[in-house]
């Protein structure tokens, strides 16, 4: 089994079709859960090969976790019984605890969570995954470092109520001193409403994502976190959109051959 990239070890070798899908947000109220599903069952009949989940897959950030996992336990079992599907999950900023939890019990799980993953695709391209959390901060949040978003991430995880407890723990990070505050506003509204993501997006296509993601000339990148479906002219950055009403619903990427494809999900061909 491949292990989890953390740029010195090198990346997975992969030989099949890549399916990558971002920020379904189950426990949201607009999350297409029953979609997603299908398109779960799709990938198993399909033997698609390798399904990346690229974050925010969960909204911890609404619920208090146990109840919500729970509730979502049909999706859970449907990920752990996908048959024929190299399934990886990079956690996102809304279900940044789950890192935590796989942590803490060694690693041991039904499948892999981790923070990034290389994956070398075949032709030779190595392609990185990532939620995209980290060119959020880089490109709009400094002087808050990447490291303090991720403890304000994992708190919003024990929040369990983003709308109303919320106010509380800001103020607390804040007095520990993480500028976070003033950005509540900002930070609670529909992604691709928030203008601090169009700074994420300019870092994404800029060659400053290769000294600041730890990329090499020629490598791709695919993030998620903007809820903004694209591919680049060049195909070497792509973003997957997401599966919740305030976005590109629906929306996932295909990769194969050394070309990626943005495709939607009940109206395009699959995969």
């Amino acid at each position: 089994m491949c292990r989890p990239a953390n740029f010195i070890e090198p990346p997975c070798s992969i030989d099949h079709v890549i399916l990558v899908v971002s920020d379904l947000h189950a426990g949201h109220p607009d999350a297409a859960v029953p979609e997603f599903l299908s398109f779960l069952d799709a990938c198993e009949t399909a033997q698609i090969g390798t399904l990346v989940l690229l974050g925010d897959i969960f909204d911890l950030w609404r619920r208090k976790n146990g109840p919500l996992l729970i509730e979502h336990g049909a999706l859970i079992e449907r990920l752990i019984d996908l048959d024929g599907v190299d399934l990886r999950y990079v956690v996102g900023n809304h279900d940044y605890a789950l890192l935590e939890i796989a942590e803490r019990n060694g690693g041991r799980g039904p499948f892999p969570i981790q923070k990034r993953l290389l994956l070398e695709e075949e032709g030779g391209r190595t392609t990185l995954f990532l939620h995209g959390y980290d060119l959020e901060v880089w490109g709009a949040l400094e002087p808050l470092s990447v490291e303090a978003y991720e403890v304000f991430s994992s708190r919003m995880c024990a929040v369990g109520d983003f709308g109303g407890a919320a106010a509380g723990r800001l103020v607390e990070l804040y007095s520990r001193g993480l500028d976070l505050v003033a950005r509540r506003e900002t930070l609670a509204r529909p992604a691709h409403e928030r203008p601090t993501l169009d700074g994420a997006e300019a870092l994404a296509r800029s060659p400053a994502r290769h000294l600041l993601l730890g990329m090499e000339p020629g490598d791709r990148l695919v993030y998620g976190h903007t809820h903004r479906p694209s591919v680049s002219a060049d195909g070497l950055v792509a973003n997957p959109g997401s599966w919740v009403a305030d976005g590109g619903a629906l929306t996932y990427l295909k990769i194969e051959n050394d070309e990626v494809a943005l495709r939607h999900f009940g109206r395009d061909s699959f995969p």
